[in-house]
Order: C-alpha cells, then sequence, then structure tokens
C-alpha cells in the first residue's frame, strides 16, 4: 500500500516542484511574428498592449467594453498617457465586433493623442515600433470612422460624433478637390479596401491620413483636357484638439481635412512636419478597372467609333510649367490603358515625378497611319496653345514621344520632314497639283507635306513596324482590314488622292464607292509591301531629334532572326538611334521591367540634357 501511494503522490509533486518559467526554442520568424501582430492583421492586441493592460489589472474576466472604460477612466484620472495605445487598439477591438463607427473613431482620436498629445510626443522617436502601429492604427479607424455603413464611400460629416467615452466635434473645411476647368473631385472611396491585379507594383507613400481615392464628378462636357472618368489618389486627416482634461469632459475637438497628397504631400501638426499616406496605385488602377477604354480598343480599330472615348491628348494630372510632357502613344487595337504599368513606375518615380508629366493620346488605330499622324501633329499644337499662348514655357518644346507599334509610326511621322518627297515617283500625283476645292486641298497639303513638330525633343519607338509587320501582311492582317470601317471623320479626307494612281487623282472626281474602296486601312499600311512602307523609308526623321529604339524578341536564338510574334527585329531595327535595346518579349512590351528602365535611363538622359544647368559648386 505505500509503495502504491508513493507512486501516485510523486507525479503530484513533480508538477508543483517544476518551474513556473520555462523557455522553449522556436523558429526567429515566429517570434518576429507573435511580435510585430497587430489589430490590424492579427484581432488580437499587441504586445505593448497585452502589458499595458495587465499592468493596469484589468485582465481576468473583464470583456474588452469593460477594459476600454476602465483603461479610459485610469488614463485621465491618473495622467498614464502610455495607456493610450492600448487604448486605441481596445477601440478598434470593438469597432471590428460592433461595426460601430463611434469605436473605430475612438481609435483614430486615442492614436492620435499618443502620437501628438502634450504628454506623449512619440512622434518624436521613429525608432519605436509603437509610433507606426500608432500611426497605422489611426490611418484605418479613420477611414472606418467615416465611411457609409456598408464601407463603400467615405463621407465628410461634420457635426458632434459619439467616441467611446464622450464626444469629438468635428468641422468639415472642405469636402471636395478642385482643378482648373471646373474638374471636382466629389465622390471619395477608401483605397485600403481594394486589392489590384495587373500591375506588377503597388506604390503607397507611407505618412498618417486615410488613404481615399476622389472620383470626378461625372458632368464633363468633354471640353477639357481630362477623362471624363478620372479617378486620383486623396487623403482625409482628422486633426484633434484638446488635453487630458478635454478627454476627460468627453469635450474634444477636430477637424477632418481633405488633401491632394501630389499638391501637398506633408502638413505641419504642431511641431512636426507629417507626410500624408496615399495610395496612388489603387486609384489610377480603380480608374482603369471601371474605363470604357477596353471597350474602346477594338471598337475604335474595327469600327471607327468616335463615342467611345474622348480622342487626342489627355492629361491625368493638372498641367505643370516646370514638367516636360512625355506623350505616350498605344498601338493598333489598344488604348492608352495599356500604359497603365509603364506609367505606375515611372509617374512613381522619385527622380521622374516632378520633372516629367505624362500625357496620352488616343485614336481610331484603324484609320489610315497618314490621317492618325495628321491628328497627332494637330492635338500636339492644340495643346500647346491652349496651355501656353504665349509661348513662355520652355519644357513644351522638349516633348518626349513614346510610341508603341503603330503608335511608333505615328512618332515617327511627327519628326518627318516630307516638304521634299517625290510622291510621282510612286505613281502619285503631286499634293500641290491635285484639283481639288480650297478646303480639300489643304487638308491634302497638311497630310502629304509636313515639317517635323517643334515640340517634340526626343522620341523612343518601342516594337515599331518601320517596314511592316508580318501578321499585318498575311491572311489574318487581311481578314482585320476587311473588317475595318473607316471613321467618318477620314471619310471627308479624300484619300484617293494618296492611293490612287495619277490619272485618277487628276481627275479630282471620283464617286464616293471609288473612294472607299481605294481608302488604305492602318492594316493595309503595315504590310511589309505596301505603298505606304515604301514612301515611309525614303521620308527623313530629324537629325536635330534624339531618338531610341526598344525592340521585343520573344524567340531564342540570334535577334536578328527573332520576332516578337508580330513585328520582326528587321523591321523595327533601324539606323540612327542614340540607343537600341532588345528585350525578350511578345509584342505587348510596355510594362516589362527592362522597357521600364531603359525608358526611365532615356527620360534622365532627356533631362540631362535639357534641364535647368546645376548651380555653379
Amino acid at each position: 500500500m505505500r509503495l502504491r501511494a508513493l507512486a501516485l503522490v510523486l507525479p503530484l509533486l513533480a508538477i508543483a516542484c517544476g518551474p513556473p518559467v520555462t523557455v522553449r526554442r522556436v523558429r526567429a520568424q515566429d517570434v518576429y511574428s507573435r511580435d510585430s501582430a497587430s489589430v490590424l492583421d492579427s484581432g488580437e492586441p499587441t504586445r505593448f498592449a497585452t502589458t499595458e493592460v495587465h499592468l493596469a489589472a484589468l485582465t481576468g474576466t473583464a470583456s474588452n467594453r469593460e477594459k476600454l472604460n476602465e483603461m479610459h477612466r485610469k488614463a485621465v484620472a491618473e495622467g498614464r498617457p502610455e495607456f493610450l495605445l492600448p487604448l486605441a487598439e481596445l477601440a478598434f477591438l470593438e469597432g471590428e465586433k460592433t461595426h460601430q463607427r463611434s469605436d473605430f473613431l475612438g481609435a483614430a482620436v486615442y492614436a492620435y493623442l499618443y502620437l501628438f498629445g502634450e504628454q506623449t510626443r512619440n512622434s518624436a522617436n521613429p525608432w519605436d515600433p509603437r509610433t507606426r502601429i500608432a500611426a497605422d492604427i489611426y490611418n484605418r479607424a479613420l477611414a472606418r470612422a467615416f465611411s457609409t455603413r456598408d464601407g463603400d464611400r467615405f463621407e465628410f460629416e461634420g457635426g458632434s460624433r459619439r467616441l467611446p467615452v464622450g464626444h469629438l466635434f468635428v468641422a468639415v473645411p472642405e469636402t471636395s478637390i478642385e482643378w482648373e476647368q471646373g474638374v471636382r473631385f466629389d465622390e471619395f472611396l477608401p483605397a485600403d479596401i481594394y486589392e489590384i491585379t495587373g500591375l506588377a507594383a503597388r506604390y503607397r507613400r507611407p505618412g498618417l491620413g486615410a488613404p481615399l481615392i476622389a472620383h470626378r464628378t461625372p458632368y464633363s462636357d468633354g471640353k477639357d483636357l481630362f477623362p471624363d472618368d478620372l479617378d486620383i489618389p486623396a487623403t482625409a486627416f482628422l486633426r484633434v484638439e484638446g488635453d487630458r482634461e478635454d478627454l476627460r469632459a468627453g469635450t474634444l475637438r477636430g477637424t477632418l481635412e481633405l488633401y491632394d497628397p501630389r499638391k501637398t504631400p506633408a502638413i505641419e501638426v504642431g511641431e512636426h512636419e507629417v507626410p500624408l499616406e496615399s495610395q496612388t496605385t489603387t486609384a489610377y488602377a480603380y480608374a482603369l478597372g471601371e474605363s470604357p477604354l477596353w471597350e474602346f480598343e477594338f471598337a475604335g480599330f474595327l469600327s471607327g467609333s468616335d463615342a467611345t472615348i474622348r480622342r487626342g491628348i489627355s492629361l491625368l494630372e493638372p498641367y505643370r510649367p516646370d514638367a516636360i510632357p512625355v506623350i505616350l502613344v498605344h498601338g493598333t487595337a489598344s488604348s492608352p490603358g495599356r500604359w497603365a504599368g509603364l506609367f505606375n513606375d515611372l509617374n512613381n518615380d522619385p527622380a521622374l515625378r516632378d520633372k516629367f508629366q505624362f500625357w496620352f493620346f488616343a485614336y481610331n488605330s484603324g484609320n489610315p497611319i497618314a490621317y492618325s499622324a495628321l491628328l497627332l501633329r494637330r492635338a500636339i499644337a492644340a495643346t500647346v496653345q491652349e496651355l501656353d499662348p504665349q509661348g513662355d514655357d520652355k519644357t513644351l518644346r522638349e516633348m518626349v514621344l513614346i510610341g508603341h507599334s503603330q503608335g511608333g509610326l505615328l512618332v515617327r511621322l511627327a519628326i518627318s520632314d516630307s516638304t521634299e518627297l517625290d510622291y510621282a515617283k510612286y505613281g502619285f500625283q503631286e499634293p500641290e497639283e491635285a484639283e481639288f476645292d480650297e478646303e480639300t486641298h489643304e487638308l491634302v497639303l497638311q497630310l502629304l507635306r509636313f515639317k517635323p513638330l517643334p515640340e517634340v525633343g526626343r522620341a523612343v519607338f518601342i516594337a515599331t513596324p518601320h517596314r511592316g509587320s508580318y501578321v499585318a501582311g498575311g491572311f489574318l492582317g487581311q481578314i482585320g482590314s476587311a473588317l475595318i470601317t473607316i471613321s467618318k471623320t477620314a471619310l471627308e479626307i479624300p484619300f484617293q488622292a494618296i492611293r490612287l494612281p495619277v490619272q485618277l487623282a487628276t481627275t479630282g472626281r471620283i464617286t464616293p464607292d471609288e473612294g472607299m474602296e481605294a481608302m488604305p486601312t492602318a492594316v493595309d499600311n503595315m504590310a511589309p509591301n505596301s505603298r505606304f512602307n515604301a514612301i515611309l523609308g525614303d521620308i527623313p526623321m530629324s537629325p536635330e531629334t534624339p531618338r531610341h529604339s526598344i525592340i521585343a524578341v520573344q524567340t531564342n536564338g540570334p535577334v536578328e532572326r527573332g520576332n516578337d510574334g508580330v513585328v520582326a527585329y528587321e523591321s523595327a531595327h533601324i539606323e540612327d538611334v542614340e540607343s537600341e535595346i532588345v528585350v525578350r518579349s511578345p509584342h505587348s512590351v510596355q510594362s516589362n521591367s527592362r522597357t521600364v528602365e531603359e525608358v526611365r535611363r532615356i527620360l534622365l538622359l532627356h533631362l540631362e540634357e535639357n534641364g535647368p544647368p546645376s548651380p555653379e559648386p
């Protein structure tokens, strides 16, 4: 019996005498994960909050709401500013459970007071991880505090707003962002609820404030330079005023402010300069996802429809006289949306974003190339005249044109000189001798006699079929050409004067049917054996305009025998360029990382050669 009793007692004694604290080796990443977790990603308080709750003697069976109320009482009664961050976490957790905006507003207020309150001044220590945790809670809680019940929209609502304990009176001085020409942004969406696909990088400028997507008010008359559907980054910032006594009395005051982070990247809060949080990629991705651009790509190619999007040059940001324009020209059956990846990377590049402004040219890509090139020349001249009628802005005479595929041919014609070309050599009547009325004759001259645009300071060709596309010259190209209906605008110009032999064109009396049959499409133009290609090769490009080639080759082996699935290397390669690189890629190479890096290099070179001189040391 004694041995049996001892056998039962010994295990109990071992348990009672065991060490109360133990250490167990685990993976370093597990330790880091637990140490860096917060209410925003784990749904649990941080280790800092857990420690403060323990020191406040609030562990045990108390509910989250009870802990919040008691910590609030201790913070204001005992002057415990270290409780403010745990209070922000507890309020956020309560908001996640109750979906009450008052709890999220409380989380934002507690976090703000932790960062900028008179008793903490923690924002002066950027090395303390609690500073970033408080900033993240503030940003996320602010977005939830002023969002609609469904979370879809951010509303700038003022007045008395309830807090977990007390109230906050909110003043709202601005409720819209305004650009020139009456462009307004009155609708706002929380940016951090959207996931982006299709872009390699997501750019976020860290700081304080709720990142928003500002939507353009849809009443555009189409007379300005901005797309009708336009979304830009915006930031909301809640400035809280009050001390411990105001927190105790529940009578804090605040101002809900609205900023365009491109114009105002940082603000003053007390003695601190605080950068504003913004999500630039999210705003532009949202605009692309909702845009009619994708419908336009084939509609504009096949039907020449003028109703899908506005043609010509469009700006995504207000014109800046101190920034060099970069005009991006899309290719066949494409749209400005295909530049999204390159634009996203370059417009967020600190070395470029303040020195360049990116513009987009849209056109019906099924129309004859000579006509589309005329529209590009006209659009550039008209935009420069509208933005700088006095000719004071030097940067408007240093433009960089970048064209992909057919867009590269439009760029080429923008820097070419056809004034001395002998059209009779190709069986055409000389444009000056065509027998048309005065207005038509002037249009023909604009199409066929042109000089390099003085506004263009550099050109970049990307996957450009300088000698035609073997796809356009093949069976698929013939089918595509047959499906294209030329734009009604293009029909007003007598392309028979360009296309038909001398004996027909000299009459000046061609019936509509004959004109329709004679009119070439862009696909016809890009066939390797077309007359257009023969003439294009004889039109000299301006020796004063530097140019660069980026050529896509998707096949293995020697690049000289390669192609990108649409254009062969031997067609994209031209002499007399300052640089040429080959990117192993299919034809849609615009967003390839090597393409982006090469365009970045070219723009920095352009800036070095055209920017203001460096100050004397």
